[in-house]
């Protein structure tokens, strides 16, 4: 019987520990974090003439109590044709580093990051046809996928459609 109580009171005691010690429900905690951030998007217009640009709104809201910064290298947007993913612009490969193996890539002159406040969404504009091959008529699908900072799991925006039209005469 002293073995019993005396393994019984050890529990006890190592269950009192590990729930008054914070340090140990803040890694409880930790290993799973809510996400740090929300994202969407919206476009300005849903039709768009064939050698202009439809641009993108993309929507940031800060959900945590302290400044995060999203990075470059943190989103992907995606557009979608009715062949699957739309080319890239070599424009858009230097601004992702998405070079062939044979290209030398080039540091970076000027970083800013992108920080945003506590409760605070912020919005980022893109001019889509900077980025993408838009040159055939047709409809178009766009989301981005963005890196959340405090999970570190990708989050996907919502879609929004598009179509490129032939300019009327």
């Amino acid at each position: 019987m002293p073995k019993t109580f005396t393994l019984a009171l050890l529990l006890a005691a190592i269950t009192l520990i590990a729930t008054d010690n914070p340090s140990l429900v803040a890694q409880t905690t930790a290993a799973n974090p809510s996400p740090a951030i929300t994202v969407s998007i919206s476009l300005q217009k849903d039709k768009v003439p064939l050698g202009e640009s439809p641009w993108v709104l993309f929507a940031v809201k800060n959900l945590t109590d302290h400044e995060i910064v999203i990075e470059d290298s943190m989103c992907r947007l995606h557009v979608e044709g009715e062949k699957g993913e739309r080319p890239r612009t070599p424009a858009s490969k230097v601004i992702t580093n998405r070079f062939q193996s044979r290209v030398a890539t080039l540091r970076p002159v000027v970083y800013v990051p992108w920080i945003i406040a506590p409760g605070e969404t912020s919005i980022h504009k893109y001019k889509l046809a900077y980025l993408f091959d838009l040159s055939d008529p047709g409809q178009y699908t766009i989301y981005i996928e963005v890196m959340d900072p405090s999970s570190h799991k990708w989050l996907r925006t919502n879609t929004a459609n598009f179509e490129m039209q032939r300019p009327t005469q």
